[in-house]
């Protein structure tokens, strides 16, 4: 077998996505458009193909990122890389492009996180091992994609009555409560849409304590895969009004759900199972074998959330990293596991106490203008 490896640029993007769909593992995740998305955070997507003729022997995508006053950069691969488990030749050619690539920019290593499920590769006979790398033993990350996760197996139902019954009872419940309320759930159609429910997500991040993007970030997404027939945004319309929502993006026949938020007050409509059913419904009609939400939940109600959608629990293989300058890798790695979750904590007590003391401001002022009239 002769390898080749090509560079991917914009212009053969459907080439590259059209590629992913004979990977068992491929993910949504894994689609240009993804790239592009993270562009927004600082990223710069480079996009290898192994080929032998014209057979399409591995695929890896692999967004570099500049450390701000280092000259160095770091390299991840998310979902990637894309590949037959048996064929080391081409792990070692695609790892060996990045490693030239990585010299090039500075990179301090690489990390992958390959879509695999963990029981699917035995350590003694681990294809990435091989190639030089070293398996984290972490669950989890704060700039990576979560390694368990829930999943909905599509695959095992013919009709949408059978679907709508894998839902437990109480979810079931909910769903046609929130017909009954009012509450329906259409899909997006402009920008206008994206800024309302970008604005009412933000507000609702800030209660919940986890982080959010600025808006060009889910304008991205929207460009790079709802515009392209590739995601859904569903939103939740009670009386009107546009009052919380969720993105879905697809690809390679796989659906992942990214970011969802309805303001408390609305709770009693139960919004969150009716977009949650609209687009399971959505990734089912659209041949998709599986709907994955990102991770099993942060909180116990977010774990017991996603559980009445009966998913099953995918545990990936998780986080590799290979090291290009090994001793300023030991320095972000004790970084990053041991003083980055320190400030992560303390950064969103900061934001949830400043977001108290102004909603306190706001009642205060509110009193004191009804008192003046």
């Amino acid at each position: 077998m002769t390898l080749k490896i090509d560079h991917i640029k914009d212009e053969d993007r459907t080439y590259w996505d059209n590629s992913l769909v004979k990977f068992q593992y491929a993910h949504p995740l894994n689609a240009y458009g993804w790239g592009k998305v993270r562009e927004v955070d600082g990223w710069k997507a480079t996009y290898f193909i192994a080929r032998d003729g014209d057979d399409i022997r591995g695929m890896i995508m692999v967004l570099r990122k500049n450390i701000p006053l280092t000259g160095h950069s770091i390299m991840y691969a998310p979902k990637g890389p894309l590949c037959d488990l048996n064929d080391q030749q081409t792990i070692n050619a695609l790892l060996k492009s990045v490693q030239e690539e990585g010299q090039r920019t500075r990179a301090i290593f690489l990390r992958i996180d390959p879509n695999i499920a963990e029981k699917s590769i035995d350590e003694a006979d681990d294809p990435f091992l091989r190639a030089g790398f070293v398996h984290l033993a972490h669950r989890w990350s704060f700039w990576n994609s979560p390694r368990d996760l829930y999943r909905i197996d599509l695959t095992l139902v013919s009709n949408e009555e059978e679907l709508f019954n894998t839902l437990d009872r109480d979810a079931r419940r909910c769903v046609r409560k929130a017909e009954k309320e009012g509450v329906f759930i259409r899909p997006a159609q402009s920008k206008d849409d994206l800024q309302k429910f970008y604005e009412i997500f933000s507000a609702f991040t800030v209660g919940k304590g986890f982080m959010c993007r600025q808006y060009r970030y889910q304008e991205k997404l929207w460009d790079e895969y709802i515009a392209r027939g590739n995601g859904r945004l569903f939103l939740a319309i009670y009386k009107g009004e546009i009052i919380g929502g969720l993105i879905c993006l697809k690809h390679a026949g796989k659906c992942l759900a990214m970011h969802m938020g309805t303001p408390s007050q609305y709770n009693r409509l139960q919004t969150y199972y009716a977009y949650v059913w609209e687009s399971i419904r959505w990734a089912w009609e659209n041949d998709c074998q599986w709907y994955s939400f990102r991770g099993v939940g942060t909180t116990p109600t977010q774990e017991s959330f996603k559980r009445k959608f009966n998913p099953k629990i995918a545990s990936l293989v998780g986080y590799y990293d290979f090291a290009f300058k090994p001793l300023l890798y030991k320095v972000f790695y004790n970084v990053e596991f041991g003083i980055l979750p320190r400030i992560w904590r303390m950064l969103m007590g900061l934001r949830k106490g400043y977001k108290g003391l102004g909603n306190n401001v706001r009642k205060i002022v509110a009193v004191s203008s009804s008192s003046n009239e």
